[in-house]
């Protein structure tokens, strides 16, 4: 039986929605927001940037702890741990979602997974684990460090 968080991943890829995409789709979910232009922009991060490179789960996971942590506005600092916790994540994502066995990329990952790399697929539901385990890292990155996932930055 998939729980409520497979089932949006799913939902969300059946529409279309890139890895990169959902991962910060969750992230707003939580937030009870919405930000189309913001999803929009993710989906530049695509399979690889449309190019088989750095893996979408993990730039989308970037860039929901930069949503939480980053400068955004011209009187604001970036979080003084938001580095580390990128740092984190890729440390994570490297060495123990993919155990080191392969790089951070679509390319690899596909290969890995016995499949062809086609920058013009949506590869979100073969990767659904991969996008909700890196949504959760996120999540527990972001509680672990005293910085509330529900309630972001404030908004301009």
């Amino acid at each position: 039986m998939l729980d409520e968080t497979q089932v949006a991943v799913l939902e969300m890829a059946a529409k279309g929605f890139s890895c990169a995409q959902i991962v910060v789709l969750l992230g707003l979910r939580v937030m009870g927001r919405e930000n189309p232009d913001l999803t929009r922009a993710m989906a530049g991060l695509a399979m690889g940037a449309s190019s088989g490179d750095i893996c979408g789960a993990l730039t989308g996971g970037l860039c929901l702890l930069s949503l939480h942590t980053s400068k955004g506005l011209e009187d604001e600092r970036p979080l003084p741990i938001a580095r580390s916790l990128m740092g984190g994540l890729v440390k994570w994502f490297k060495f123990d979602e993919l155990k080191g066995e392969v790089k951070p990329d679509c390319l690899r990952i596909f290969e890995k997974n016995g499949q062809q790399f086609d920058a013009n697929a949506n590869p979100t539901e073969s990767c659904a684990d991969l996008v909700i385990h890196t949504w959760q890292k996120v999540m527990s990155l972001l509680v672990e460090n005293q910085i509330d996932p529900t309630q972001g930055r404030e908004e301009s």
